[in-house]
């Protein structure tokens, strides 16, 4: 009966690991909801709300990449700047950051905080579902948090992008895996971090570091070839 008890516990336990493993390496199959279509004042009270800070970590990600005083970045999916201002305070006073987003509204909410805090080495930048629309080789690090499960082509967008990077520019890409116990969207709906790896490398990018200390995302660095 010990022994039959055993096995069963056993037998629970690998099918839990075997599912979670499953959850975890799926491949997306379905696109998110619009960020855009909800009203601009929801938006921006997710994205800054105060208890971010504790799981999303945003001084501890800033210092993790590095940057130095003339950086360029690109904030992919910049939102309400929640990553755009911390970023431009790491590369100034010579440096600048690039919030790329297909919501105009949202920049223009962007544009006045950042004002309003002094921070005047941002310029945004309405992109489209396909293109970022940057400058040619204009940008040392291309950012990503929380945005690449809503572009649904990213392998050619990654390749519409690796015009604007410099060489050897890096790719950071910060987002929830289809089992973090904190998405906001279904697992369907999330990209896993080895379908992120692939598709980043089919564009033509080397993964490089993947940083563990973020709760409920994965952090990943890749360089362009």
């Amino acid at each position: 009966m010990q022994d039959r008890k055993l096995w069963t516990t056993i037998a629970a336990a690998l099918l839990l690991t075997l599912l979670t493993s499953a959850i975890a390496n799926a491949q997306q199959t379905t696109m998110p909801p619009r960020t855009q279509d909800r009203p601009l004042e929801d938006r921006i009270a997710s994205m800054e709300r105060a208890q971010r800070d504790e799981w999303q970590k945003p001084d501890q990600v800033v210092k993790a990449l590095d940057l130095k005083n003339g950086d360029i970045v690109a904030d992919i999916g910049a939102g309400s700047g929640y990553f755009s201002r911390r970023l431009a305070q790491a590369v100034a006073p010579d440096g600048k950051v690039y919030a790329v987003d297909i919501a105009a509204d949202i920049l223009g909410y962007l544009n006045e905080r950042a004002g309003r805090e002094g921070v005047h080495n941002i310029t945004t930048v309405v992109s489209r579902p396909d293109d970022p629309m940057l400058p040619v080789n204009s940008v040392d690090l291309a950012f990503f948090c929380d945005t690449t499960h809503h572009i649904e082509q990213r392998v050619r967008f990654y390749r519409k992008l690796s015009p604007a990077l410099k060489k050897h520019a890096r790719l950071a890409i910060i987002d929830y895996p289809p089992d973090s116990p904190h998405a906001p969207h279904k697992p369907e709906q999330l990209v896993p971090r080895s379908q992120v790896i692939d598709e980043a490398e089919q564009a033509g990018f080397t993964f490089v570091r993947d940083f563990q200390f973020l709760p409920y995302h994965y952090f990943l660095i890749f360089e362009k070839k």
